[in-house]
C-alpha cells in the first residue's frame, strides 16, 4: 500500500537497509506493486542481484516475489485470489512471511490492516493475523511486531494506484494528508 512507498525511502534515508518483497492487490485493492507499475518504465521483476545492488546502493528497494526469491508465492497468490481463500489466515501468514523471511530481515515490523478496506474485516480477525504472523516470523528468527492499523475509512485523500504514488510522494515533501502523515511518520 502507500504506507510502504513513503516509509522505505525514510528508513532508508535514516541508514537502513529495506529490502521489501511486496506484492499485488487481492480482491478491489491495489497492492504495492500494482501502485508502482503505474509509474512509466518501473520493473516489479529485479533479479536477486539487482535487488542487492539497489539495496546496497540506495538503500532500499521494492520489487516482486521471483523465482529466485518465494518462488511458490506467486502460485499461492494467484490460487488465493480465484479460490475465495483471500482470508484464510494461515495462506496470508505464508505469503507474507515467505517473502519477508526471504529478505534477509533481522527484524521485522507489519502493518496488518482492519476493517472494510481490507483484507481482514474486523480488529478480531485481524489481532488473530497478527499473531501468526509475529509468532511465525519470531520462531525463524527474526524479531517481529506488528501494528493494527483501521481501514474503514480510506487512507488519504486519493484513491488508485497512480494518484496513490503522487500522494505518497507529497508526503515525503513534507505535505499530503494528515492521516497518512501521522501513520507513517
Amino acid at each position: 500500500d502507500k504506507t510502504s512507498l513513503i516509509l522505505a525511502p525514510l528508513l532508508a534515508v535514516c541508514g537502513l537497509q529495506i529490502p521489501m518483497l511486496s506484492g499485488r492487490g487481492l480482491g478491489a485493492t491495489g497492492g504495492t506493486l500494482d501502485k508502482l507499475e503505474s509509474i512509466p518504465g518501473f520493473r516489479a521483476n529485479l533479479s536477486l542481484d539487482e535487488i542487492t545492488h539497489l539495496t546496497q546502493s540506495i538503500g532500499c528497494v521494492i520489487t516482486g516475489a521471483s523465482a529466485e526469491l518465494a518462488p511458490a508465492d506467486r502460485k499461492l497468490y494467484a490460487l488465493r485470489d480465484v479460490t475465495a481463500t483471500v482470508q484464510s489466515i494461515p495462506l496470508i501468514t505464508g505469503s507474507i512471511m515467505s517473502k519477508k523471511l526471504a529478505e534477509g530481515l533481522d527484524a521485522l515490523v507489519l502493518d496488518v490492516k482492519f476493517g472494510s478496506g481490507a483484507f481482514m474485516k474486523t480488529r478480531e480477525l485481524a489481532t488473530e493475523l497478527a499473531h501468526s504472523l509475529v509468532d511465525t516470523g519470531n520462531r525463524m528468527g527474526v524479531r517481529t511486531t506488528a501494528l493494527l492499523t483501521d481501514m474503514n475509512q480510506p487512507l488519504g485523500r486519493l484513491c488508485g494506484n497512480a494518484v496513490e504514488v503522487l500522494e505518497s510522494i507529497s508526503v515525503l515533501k513534507g505535505g499530503g494528508p494528515d492521516d497518512v502523515r501521522h501513520l507513517t511518520l
